[in-house]
């Protein structure tokens, strides 16, 4: 969704005029031949980005606007090049996460589109011309099919908080953080929950995990939209808390991105009084630098990754995509357009070395599209669409290189639950085809999490702790229908740790049967978008008693830190994996 949030209220409506309206949200009115008929409207889609009354394009001829203010507005819209001008009232702001109302309009005509208050504009974002997904009812709850081909959830069980935030910890263990309440660590094995009080409210930080497995963890909550400068490590070694040197501004909704030498990227979040933060700061060794070269304004929770040119590559939510060099002061580059428009609260996931798949988020849509960024000119391509049109959904790679997609709603309001998205979907990259799996029972939306067990299950939790959402106190497990399909092989050893380029023993008994290695970061999940997971295939040979496999060639390619490593047969059945650091 858009980056508005609260602002300075009444205060900044007064000085464009006033025109504080108290009518209900949904209200749109639209006339022809009342307007300017030759309006120079700019259509850079970053001009105004920052405004706590913003204009997103959505698809068609349709715009959302949002308010940040605790106040209903509304607004006049115009489009360039012809009569058409018309009104939309905007409800004020929730007093909750996220802080903001939202209405959407649909124009007669195509073109730029500026909204105005009491006659002075505000901003104008151009109509990208992208086709409207299909509207596809809300389905049930089972879909027939066997284990094998649609997979199975289990019933759901319970979770003390809802996990708005959840991480892989090296030893497997998860750990999940909330709104409120005391963070946990869960243990698969067992069942049981250890509670690990935490020294601040992490509840909207960025989170990653560090080259020596510690999960390092930028920002936190002060209240809606306000962030700390707090920077908190959690160590699964000894379940404990510490704190680093605080970054220069707090950040609330920030991504953290670990680079191929280590470091941690910090980019985007609102600080401790709600402003964006646009200078990116570079964590390296427990010191932070400013990147005051590659000042940019960017939406919460970029979706961003170490490129293997080594840059950082934001590919999202907005339209426009940047790499950004971390090389003396910094520098923002201009990079390859998205394909669809604003793909707020839609999930991204590097599914394979260098390539990114990206679907849903907007209001709402089922598109996807894929972009290479190993290739000389990299540039996005339409994938197939889901069958579902989701955002808040999650996206997560599986250990065959599937991409799983879970949860979700599919309305066209910020969270609208009625709508909920049960059925799972997996995504196959040789074919870019989605094959509807099994439903789960819980409706999750917004601050809903999945994560990848090293059991070859996913985790999937969380939903509500805001926009008026019920609390999810729940968890459920998806096994993928590999996990019906015979018996799996095993690893019998692996080593604690490799180095880069290195080649390594992985004895199996099934070594003969094994086809695939893969290798996958460690999840760090929250809002959507996985900021540790990404995926690779390794190569290898067999022999009588196991694998030598080799180990990726850079940091580039795979940043320094820990993975679970994977084998899997020829029918695409995969071991329980074997975590392991390399560096």
């Amino acid at each position: 969704m858009s980056r508005s949030r609260l602002g300075p209220g009444r205060r900044w409506l007064a000085l464009l005029g006033g025109i504080i309206v108290l009518a209900g949200v949904g209200c749109s009115d639209e006339r022809s031949g009342a307007g300017p008929q030759d309006d120079v409207i700019p259509e850079d889609a970053e001009v105004g980005r920052d405004a706590p009354i913003d204009l997103t394009y959505v698809c068609g001829n349709r715009f959302l606007v949002s308010n940040a203010h605790d106040v209903p507005i509304t607004v006049t819209y115009r489009v360039a090049g012809s009569g058409e001008e018309g009104t939309a009232t905007v409800a004020a702001a929730l007093a909750m996460d996220p802080p903001l109302g939202e209405e959407y309009f649909e124009t007669r005509t195509t073109g730029t589109v500026q909204i105005l208050v009491d006659g002075k504009p505000l901003v104008a974002r151009a109509n990208g011309a992208i086709p409207c997904a299909p509207s596809i009812p809300a389905p049930a709850f089972a879909v027939s099919a066997a284990s094998a081909d649609a997979g199975q959830w289990t019933a759901p069980f319970a979770w003390p908080i809802v996990a708005v935030h959840m991480m892989l910890l090296p030893d497997g263990r998860v750990l999940s953080i909330g709104r409120t309440g005391t963070p946990r660590v869960w243990n698969p094995a067992t069942g049981a929950f250890a509670s690990v009080p935490m020294p601040a409210n992490l509840f909207c930080a960025g989170h990653t995990l560090l080259a020596d497995g510690r999960v390092f963890l930028a920002g936190g909550h002060i209240s809606d939209s306000h962030g700390l400068p707090n920077i908190t490590f959690f160590s699964s070694t000894t379940n404990t808390w510490s704190s680093g040197a605080p970054m220069s501004r707090g950040r609330w909704y920030p991504t953290t991105t670990v680079m191929g030498n280590g470091d941690v990227v910090i980019t985007a979040g609102t600080d401790q009084a709600a402003a964006v933060v646009t200078i990116p700061e570079v964590w390296s060794n427990g010191s932070l630098r400013q990147l005051t070269g590659a000042v940019k304004s960017l939406a919460w929770y970029p979706r961003q990754w170490v490129a293997p040119n080594g840059t950082l590559y934001e590919a999202g939510p907005d339209q426009k995509t940047f790499f950004l060099s971390t090389a003396g002061s910094g520098k923002w580059i201009a990079g390859p357009i998205r394909l669809f428009g604003q793909r707020n609260y839609g999930s991204a996931v590097m599914y394979d070395d260098g390539k990114i798949l990206y679907s849903g988020g907007g209001l709402t849509t089922n598109t996807a599209e894929v972009i290479d960024l190993n290739q000389a000119t990299p540039a996005w391509k339409w994938t197939s669409p889901m069958a579902y049109a989701r955002r808040h959904h999650n996206l997560t790679v599986l250990p065959t290189g599937e991409v799983l997609a879970t949860a979700g709603t599919a309305g066209t309001v910020f969270n609208d639950i009625s709508t909920g998205v049960h059925p799972a979907e997996i995504w196959n990259p040789q074919t870019g085809s989605w094959t509807t799996m099994a439903s789960n029972a819980i409706t999750r939306g917004y601050h809903g999490s999945s994560l990848l067990l090293p059991d070859g299950r996913v985790l999937n939790s969380g939903g509500g702790g805001g926009a008026g959402a019920p609390n999810q106190l729940n968890a459920e497990l998806y096994s993928p229908p590999y996990l019906f399909k015979g018996a799996r092989p095993t690893i019998s050893s692996a080593p604690a740790s490799v180095g880069y380029g290195a080649s390594f023993r992985v004895l199996t008994p099934n070594a003969s049967t094994i086809t695939r290695v893969s290798l996958i970061r460690l999840g760090s999940v929250t809002h959507a978008f996985d900021e540790n997971q990404r995926f690779q295939r390794l190569s290898f040979t067999a022999d009588g008693t196991g694998l030598t496999v080799t180990a990726p060639t850079s940091g580039n390619r795979a940043p320094p830190g820990h993975y679970m490593l994977f084998i899997l047969n020829g029918t695409g059945v995969p071991s329980i994996a074997r975590i392991i650091q390399i560096r």
